[in-house]
């Protein structure tokens, strides 16, 4: 039955599977007062509970990325959503906050565990272009996790308690363990034995992949770099009101979606090589031009942060789908590096900003700019087409 399926059909799987920390993370943000209520805390340590999230996350991509090029796609990730599913179904009888971070980091470490194998799925069964077409595909559709996840866990509240969400993604967890579980086809892979720490070896000394994952890091760290700043640039700098701010927010990534479906259409006939560095060199010219304005109306500063974001619908897919090439066999251990490193330096960026913060929006323009140019300095230098086009798996 599982080789019934259409390619759109498990993409749309994979997105799903990757929604599930999006879904983690932006459905619970409206329910922070009621949980602190709930669990005689304060909001902020109601908000260290996202900071464990982050670090489950990336503990278990760390831990699952080895033993899935081991053992296989499939084991891996079933473990990861179950594990999600149970700590989720146990936030619901919590009653006390430190088991609140508890389970949470549970949980955010059986996401780490089963999302880290997406990528490397589809590394699996495509290479070259086409696997640079469906990562764009596959991150059109999860985008609308984040689109939608406040909205779905503000609804939740209007007519449940915040306990509803963690039942929603329990239910979700344990729907796409059973979709995945019965109808996804086996992945072909080359295992590998479980050696982490020489296939993290592998992946941190080969120069010219470090050079495109260091440099996708820094583009995706301005977009981290934004996020984190976002409330105080549109509701206390420029005085607009939530609604408003969602719309703004929104606009963000529905340009990012639509770019990356244009990216899915053009690395048909274009090197996803030719693609990434537009998307790069675009970047930057944003970030300098947020820089050079960065006092300026809301009119000019929206339009270029948007077309900031939606250029990462050129450099996400096209570097993992160039950087996985390198790594065949051990694909989820390469992708484990992206994640932990996405996640570290993507929040360290953050905190810049915010330790730099003076009132104005030259700090994050600064940033945001900062880590572009970098990028973009690095991939030009570092990074030429005849080497990726003639590249070898790292031994």
């Amino acid at each position: 039955m599982s080789h019934s399926l259409s390619e759109r059909q498990l993409i749309l799987i994979l997105a799903s599977l990757s929604a599930i920390s999006p879904l983690s993370i932006d459905m619970y943000l409206p329910a922070f007062p009621s949980i602190a209520s709930a669990l005689h805390t304060s909001i902020p340590n109601v908000e260290f509970s996202l900071s464990l999230f982050f670090f489950g996350i990336a503990m278990g991509q760390l831990f699952g990325g080895p033993i899935s090029d081991a053992y296989g796609r499939k084991p891996l990730i079933s473990i990861g959503l179950i594990l999600f599913g149970l700590s989720s179904f146990a936030l619901i009888f919590t009653n006390d906050i430190t088991l609140f971070w508890i389970l949470r980091a549970i949980q955010s470490f059986g996401g780490g565990i089963a999302t880290v194998n997406v990528s490397a799925v589809v590394r699996d069964r495509y290479e070259g272009k086409e696997s640079a077409r469906v990562f764009s595909l596959i991150a059109m559709i999860m985008l609308t996790a984040p689109l939608i996840a406040p909205m779905l866990g503000a609804l939740l509240l209007k007519f449940f308690v915040w306990r509803s969400i963690f039942i929603f993604l329990c239910v979700y967890a344990f729907a796409i363990l059973t979709i995945y579980f019965f109808f996804f086809p086996k992945s072909v892979q080359s295992k590998a034995k479980v050696t982490p720490f020489q296939n993290y070896k592998r992946v941190l000394s080969h120069k010219t992949a470090m050079i495109l994952i260091v440099s996708q890091i820094l583009c995706s760290s301005g977009m981290y770099t934004f996020i984190t700043s976002s409330s105080f640039i549109y509701m206390e700098h420029f005085h607009i009101g939530a609604t408003l701010f969602s719309f703004f927010f929104a606009s963000n990534v529905i340009l990012l979606m639509l770019t990356g479906k244009l990216n899915a259409h053009l690395v048909k006939r274009i090197e996803p090589f030719y693609l990434l560095r537009f998307g790069m060199i675009l970047q930057a010219l944003l970030g300098f031009l947020l820089l050079v304005f960065h006092d300026q109306s809301i009119a000019v500063i929206f339009p270029l942060i948007m077309l900031y974001i939606g250029s990462l619908g050129f450099i996400f897919s096209n570097s993992i789908s160039l950087t996985l090439e390198f790594f065949p066999s051990i694909s989820a251990s390469a992708n484990a590096i992206i994640g932990v490193l996405q996640y570290s330096v993507g929040a360290l960026m953050g905190f810049v900003a915010s330790f730099l913060h003076d009132g104005t929006l030259f700090p994050v323009m600064s940033v945001m700019m900062g880590v572009s140019l970098c990028s973009v300095t690095l991939f030009l230098v570092g990074v030429r087409n005849d080497v990726l086009h003639h590249a070898t798996p790292a031994s």
